[in-house]
């Protein structure tokens, strides 16, 4: 067996454990429980370190496998997480063709250019793979129980309610008390009144929500993760800064070791061989 292909074997592996890994913390995050924020920080870093090895093989690997084996290493995982149905496996057709897209942008950045340049290409591939994760994270929150929960009970915070209620009814009370009374000097039975006046209001808004939410409470949770979506690929860009620092400077310590080498082609193009 020779060395590329004991890296490539080793590329693999590292790629299926990390994925497996991100999707196991998430799933295990976002199912509840009092270690959720230790998983949650497991799930960060394994995604980085998943898309530090993806990375390195955008700039080592220059064969097919790159465009069908890579995809399906990342993806295979998830599905030991996720519902069989028609939404997952929408979704999860998009992260495939991200994935995918992300391989071919790295593959055609790589065919331009003379001299190697290992930070353009993995700026060019790991935009389309941070899609891709953004998309299958949306989907497990999706799926989770707290997401599931939004749409069944629909309620106005009691403390958002009173700072927008409280200082309406006193204002009012204001205007409709003769010139010259203070508010404070009434009687303590007045003020149970206002508070007794604030709870039936408080009440009556929530059951009227109620009521319109069940119309659309299906849609809450796809709205909610669709937000999601957006939020983490503002964070994913910030993070994908980090994963082509540290997969270059990996890349770079590989070619001092001489574990991999760069060799000229035919054409004068050079490629990374191992």
């Amino acid at each position: 067996m020779g060395k590329k292909n004991i890296i490539r074997i080793v590329e693999g592996f590292l790629i299926l454990a990390f994925s497996f890994l991100s999707w196991a913390s998430l799933a295990g995050a976002l199912n509840g429980g009092p270690d959720w924020v230790q998983k949650s920080i497991w799930s960060l870093a394994a995604f980085l370190f998943l898309g530090i090895s993806v990375g390195l093989v955008y700039l080592i690997e220059n064969q097919r496998i790159l465009f069908f084996g890579l995809p399906a290493l990342i993806v295979l995982p998830a599905l030991v997480f996720l519902k069989n149905d028609l939404l997952s496996g929408a979704v999860l057709t998009a992260v495939l063709f991200f994935l995918a897209l992300a391989a071919w942008r790295t593959h055609f950045e790589k065919s331009l250019r003379i001299e190697l340049a290992p930070c353009l290409i993995l700026k060019r591939g790991l935009g389309s793979f941070i899609t891709a994760l953004a998309l299958t994270i949306t989907l497990f929150f999706y799926w989770a129980p707290y997401a599931q929960s939004l749409g069944n009970d629909i309620r106005i915070p009691r403390p958002l309610f009173d700072s927008i209620a409280r200082p309406a009814i006193e204002m009012s009370l204001a205007l409709s008390l003769p010139r010259g009374t203070n508010p404070k000097s009434l009687s303590p039975e007045f003020t149970k009144q206002q508070t007794a006046i604030l709870d039936n209001l408080y009440l009556s808004a929530n059951e009227q929500l109620s009521v319109a939410g069940k119309t659309f409470k299906k849609w809450i949770p796809l709205g909610v993760s669709v937000s999601l979506f957006f939020s983490f690929k503002v964070i994913g860009t910030f993070l994908s800064w980090l994963m082509i620092v540290l997969a270059w400077l990996i890349f770079k310590i590989l070619l001092w070791g001489g574990i991999i080498k760069i060799e000229k082609v035919a054409v004068e193009k050079e490629i990374v061989v191992v």
